[in-house]
């Protein structure tokens, strides 16, 4: 793909860069939510504001499926920062994030205020974030999990930890798996995942240089949570993302997915 000219990359990290600051002008004018961790945006305006930013990268959306309604959880596959900008503008959906996240400048701040939920590595802090997603949940929210962890090149899957699974057990909420795949001419996009420590401003640059990002998202059929374990759960999620990863796109893609065997280390 033939990269964008300088006056055309100039042009849209300015309006990116203005997109932000309306972002900062506006989070404070338009909250409306409030729970044990505090005053949060209109979900409303926090997904105009996605899909904003998605129009302004050059984001090319294509949707399989039946988009969730609330409450609900969802999981999906897990492959760049943009993952949250496309079903953060294609639902109405809180997410859980690394707690690094909160950190970015600027985006860290609007991520917070506009319901993120934030996990330490480490901390043992699964207890009290499940917490906090079952009373998301049980005020009728949505809230979307990446239960690998971490972030792929798109050629695999990981393994899903299964601890956070508990919570639509507990709450009774069905669980929507959602697979992405970001492609150019029906291949996987080498430029999209944002993995191995990439710096974000690379990782930006480089989807910036460009004319279009291409994303694929199927949304699965909600799972059944009848007489299921939260391993159960976690597994059954996995194998639909898999296997709607592995199927039919909206743009032909000339590649399967590569099955991930679980190490030892790897198993929740």
């Amino acid at each position: 793909m033939k990269k964008i000219s300088k006056f055309k990359v100039l042009w849209r990290l300015l309006r990116l860069t203005l997109h932000l600051l309306l972002g900062m002008l506006i989070t404070p004018l338009a909250l409306s939510r409030r729970d044990s961790t505090g005053l949060h945006t209109h979900p409303t305006v926090t997904s105009w504001w996605h899909n904003r930013a998605a129009d302004i990268l050059g984001i090319r959306v294509t949707v399989a499926g039946s988009r969730p309604r609330a409450p609900a959880l969802l999981v999906s596959n897990h492959v760049s920062w943009l993952d949250i900008v496309v079903l953060g503008g294609l639902t109405h959906t809180d997410f859980l994030s690394k707690y690094e996240v909160r950190k970015w400048p600027v985006m860290g701040w609007l991520a917070a205020r506009s319901g993120t939920l934030f996990i330490r590595r480490g901390r043992n802090e699964t207890g009290t974030v499940g917490q906090q997603i079952g009373e998301r949940l049980l005020q009728g929210g949505m809230l979307t999990l990446f239960p690998e962890g971490t972030t792929t090149d798109g050629h695999k899957v990981r393994p899903f930890y299964s601890r956070l699974f508990s919570t639509a057990i507990d709450t009774a909420t069905a669980v929507t798996p959602v697979a992405l795949r970001y492609h150019v001419d029906g291949e996987l996009d080498p430029l999209a995942p944002y993995t191995d420590n990439q710096p974000i401003g690379q990782n930006l640059r480089g989807l910036i240089d460009r004319p279009f990002t291409e994303v694929n998202v199927v949304f699965g059929d909600p799972i059944r949570l009848d007489g299921h374990t939260r391993k159960q759960l976690a597994e059954q999620a996995r194998d639909e993302i898999v296997d709607m990863l592995n199927g039919p796109a909206q743009t032909p893609l000339h590649h399967r997915l590569t099955m991930h065997t679980p190490s030892a280390a790897d198993r929740p």
